[in-house]
């Protein structure tokens, strides 16, 4: 019954470990009232602790009313179960068990996430939303392609670099309904993912409205302001053949040569520099959104049709 598990490694304090799994165990029922706890003494002796840590840890119990300590008697719980707070108290105390079982085994606040996520997906729970994974082939794009994707009814999106999925391929694939890549990196992220009928091959494009000005300074020298070497080649390979752009890094000067800076949407050119500022914006292309929308109307409509668990 007194089975408890505190551990120095965690970020929450000795004494409020205890009192949780104390507190967890009152409110759920498993300490019934009146049931007699062991002294400080013995709880110190039992976990290695120090009595004035268990103390501590009693004394809070006390002011939250779940245990009573006398003197001469010892230490008892307290706590009086009420139908009215009885069902949401017992939810949060059961959940509160979870996490903390899932803690001690080790399992990262993330991964805890995906573990409830799968379960609510058996018993047919899951929100009726879709998670879109994108594998972004460079940060620059990652948050116009999440707005675009979440302009789409009740879809939740999650843009993730390449590195990413390929150290965490199977994270990728739990927290995931749909995951979109680039065409070019099909035969690379199937093999990575698990589950590789998640995957969805889209081209992205660019702004009209971008390639429109940069035309118009056809000729003169340019340069890409950019992190990534991804974004720099995607900004050469939407520019005609044959003009030469230059890549560099937001630390570094803009040298005086170049007249046509181009930078990600969103991000500012240094304020010194006095040419042409083009932003470059990549969406997804009309046809990989219209069948991204179909991909995901289909989700939608096998989940309705799912019976819950309980009910099976």
């Amino acid at each position: 019954m007194f089975h408890y598990s505190v551990s120095a490694d965690k970020n929450i304090p000795i004494y409020r470990q205890l009192v949780d799994q104390i507190n967890a165990q009152v409110r759920s029922g498993a300490l019934k009232t009146g049931t007699q706890l062991p002294t400080v003494r013995e709880m110190a002796e039992k976990l290695r602790l120090s009595p004035g840590t268990v103390k501590k840890a009693y004394d809070c119990l006390q002011e939250m009313g779940d245990i009573e300590m006398t003197r001469r008697r010892g230490t008892f719980v307290k706590f009086v179960h009420r139908d009215r707070d009885s069902r949401k108290q017992q939810a949060m105390v059961a959940i509160d068990q979870m996490i903390r079982k899932l803690s001690e085994l080790h399992f990262s606040p993330a991964e805890i996430q995906i573990f409830l996520n799968l379960k609510m997906r058996e018993w047919g729970l899951k929100w009726t939303g879709v998670n879109v994974t994108v594998i972004s082939p460079c940060p620059e794009i990652a948050p116009v392609l999440k707005e675009q994707l979440e302009m789409l009814p009740n879809v939740q999106c999650t843009v993730h670099p390449m590195h990413q999925l390929q150290e965490y391929p199977y994270s990728v694939d739990e927290q995931s309904d749909v995951i979109v890549a680039c065409a070019r990196d099909e035969g690379r992220v199937t093999h990575l993912l698990p589950d590789g009928s998640k995957f969805v091959p889209v081209a992205f494009r660019l702004e009209q409205a971008g390639l429109i000005r940069a035309l118009s300074c056809c000729g003169k020298r340019t340069a890409v302001l950019c992190r990534s070497e991804a974004f720099a080649q995607m900004t050469a390979s939407a520019l005609p053949e044959g003009w030469k752009i230059e890549k560099i890094a937001p630390s570094d000067c803009v040298p005086e040569r170049v007249e046509v800076l181009i930078v990600p949407e969103g991000e500012d050119a240094p304020g010194d520099f006095s040419g042409a500022v083009i932003p470059f914006a990549f969406r997804l292309d009309e046809g990989s959104m219209l069948y991204l929308e179909e991909r995901i109307g289909k989700l939608r409509d096998e989940r309705q049709q799912w019976p819950a668990a309980a009910q099976l």
